[in-house]
């Protein structure tokens, strides 16, 4: 099995989650940069010169480890909030008025 420090990887080269910084949110390591918004920018194909300048502590191979650990790690999707019961119908959304 190998590990990141086999493959002579960088000290800052890790994707790290802490609850203090971003709530838990996985960032790239001494920064507060989510590794999510890495790899979508790259998916959605901003040129990688336009995302280094708008992050300037992140460096070309963050992409890269940001697209694979979002490949690696996808993001969970939430659940819904519609009503448990399997014939109900969602009437209306929002906020109801109270009348005075």
């Amino acid at each position: 099995m190998t590990t990141s420090k086999d493959m002579n990887s960088k000290p800052d080269d890790t994707i790290v989650s802490d609850p203090e910084i971003l709530g838990g949110m996985p960032v790239i390591k001494g920064t507060r940069v989510p590794a999510y918004d890495l790899a979508a920018s790259v998916k959605a194909g901003i040129p990688r010169d336009r995302i280094l300048a708008a992050y300037p502590t992140i460096k070309e191979h963050h992409l890269d480890l940001a697209v694979a650990y979002a490949e690696a790690n996808p993001l969970q999707r939430r659940t819904s909030k519609l009503p448990p019961w399997p014939d109900a119908t969602l009437v209306k959304t929002g906020r109801i008025s109270r009348g005075n």
